[in-house]
């Protein structure tokens, strides 16, 4: 953290739209209570337009989690002109729901007669805005051979009403913003580079920035998967009962176990930001889409590094997952993009050279997935270094070719080879599993 008092990144014109950016969104979190039945929720809305097909999406899904499962939602492509946007401040409508305001006070308005749905909720931010790589690179972020840029709010106390078919509440808890935009295709994402230079340039400062936080060490395992690949992400927001608050967004680049590729950001005051830029990573247990053969993650734990600051925290789903997918009819490289909702528990710690605080809070967890043309297929690597000893276990997995392949070369203590293959039977992979290295 920095001694001078931080300032408010995101002034009126960040925050209103960037029209004709290819693409643009808005997107908020709630986790509440309602105050008659204390019952716990999670309402995600999302506003957006893009330019590519043209279209403009609305999406919304709440989760009674309490019950472990989702009550309601919409997911709805229409004409670019039913969303309504405006220059300089938040003022988005689509049909009947709304988000509007500017920093700190917002109004979210969403309704659907489908489901005899109103919520209301009033945000009051209590942290600062950031952006992503604000340090590095001032919020810019490269994609493909172009950028964009990923600003959140994650921090506000939020009060208001919900209704539910004949049910009415009160609600009470915490919400999140975000916004971001800029020029990019996920389908073609090579086909826009009018802007490369500069994203090449911003590659640069991100790769100089990234390994000046990290040290040359062999990883004990690391493991690669294809459809981690770097138009996907692992996307986790959280509040802690101690009212410190966190994000973490991972750009893939096939790694499913290893070295983060993106930053965790952690604030204690809702002023200062801790970035932490050294993360690992690892998944415990994943989700299966059968249809499009990926996985994505259901519990996963992370440590983060910063100076004399170290986070350890997992994070777990605590209801059934929602699925978003849409098929792609004419991707050259993958089948569908696949957006998972996964409201969830986090605990951990944080420590630095005076104290340790254990964190614990409610989070949200969002995998994109983008399906590759070939399903699944993943290698990894686990190492045996001294003083445990010399060796190397190499698995490898492939379900376009029904195989699993575990090859061990062990030097010390005891001299080992051995090579194990074995057929896999997609029929019989369930819809979650644990992960576990086979050594």
């Amino acid at each position: 953290m920095t001694t001078d008092e931080p300032k408010n990144p995101w002034s009126p014109e960040e925050e209103g739209d960037h029209d004709p950016v290819m693409r643009e969104w808005w997107t908020c979190e709630l986790l509440f209570q309602t105050r008659e039945d204390h019952r716990r929720w999670n309402l995600m809305t999302s506003f957006a337009y893009e330019h590519e097909t043209p279209s403009c999406f609305f999406q919304y899904v709440l989760f009674d989690i309490t019950s472990k499962k989702w009550v309601a939602h919409k997911d709805l492509n229409d004409e670019i002109t039913k969303l309504a946007h405006v220059k300089n401040r938040l003022g988005l409508h689509y049909e009947t729901s709304s988000l509007e305001g500017l920093y700190p006070n917002y109004h979210l308005h969403v309704e659907d007669p489908k489901y005899g749905l109103t919520l209301d909720a009033d945000y009051t931010a209590r942290s600062l805005p950031h952006w992503i790589a604000q340090e590095a690179t001032q919020g810019n972020l490269p994609i493909g051979l172009n950028f964009y840029r990923y600003g959140f709010l994650p921090h506000c106390e939020i009060t208001g009403t919900l209704k539910l078919g004949k049910e009415s509440f009160s609600i009470d808890g915490k919400g999140y913003l975000e916004h971001a935009y800029g020029n990019w295709s996920y389908q073609n994402p090579l086909q826009t580079i009018s802007h490369a230079h500069r994203t090449i340039s911003t590659y640069g400062h991100l790769i100089r920035w990234w390994v000046s936080h990290h040290r040359l060490k062999i990883p004990r395992r690391i493991s690669f998967t294809s459809e981690n690949n770097p138009f996907g992400y692992d996307w986790v927001w959280g509040v802690c009962d101690n009212s410190w608050s966190m994000f973490f967004g991972n750009s893939m680049f096939w790694v499913s176990e290893g070295p983060s590729i993106g930053a965790f950001y952690l604030t204690a005051d809702g002023k200062h930001y801790w970035e932490f830029c050294d993360v690992c990573f690892k998944y415990n247990k994943v989700r299966y889409v059968k249809e499009f053969d990926v996985y994505y993650p259901s519990d996963f734990e992370l440590i983060g590094r910063l100076e004399d600051k170290t986070v350890r925290l997992r994070f777990w789903a605590t209801a059934d997952t929602y699925e978003y997918i849409d098929p792609y009819k004419k991707g050259r490289f993958y089948k569908a993009f696949i957006l998972s909702e996964l409201p969830g528990r986090m605990q951990g710690t944080f420590t630095d050279k005076d104290r340790t605080i254990p964190l614990q809070g409610e989070c949200k967890i969002v995998p994109l997935r983008q399906a590759p043309l070939l399903g699944h297929n993943a290698v990894s690597f686990e190492f045996l270094t001294p003083p445990q000893g010399v060796g190397l276990t190499v698995e490898f997995e492939s379900h376009a070719l029904r195989k699993q392949l575990v090859t061990i070369v062990q030097l010390a203590p005891r001299p080992k080879i051995s090579c194990r293959l074995k057929r896999i039977d997609l029929s019989k992979i369930p819809k979650e599993s644990a992960v576990r290295s086979e050594s």
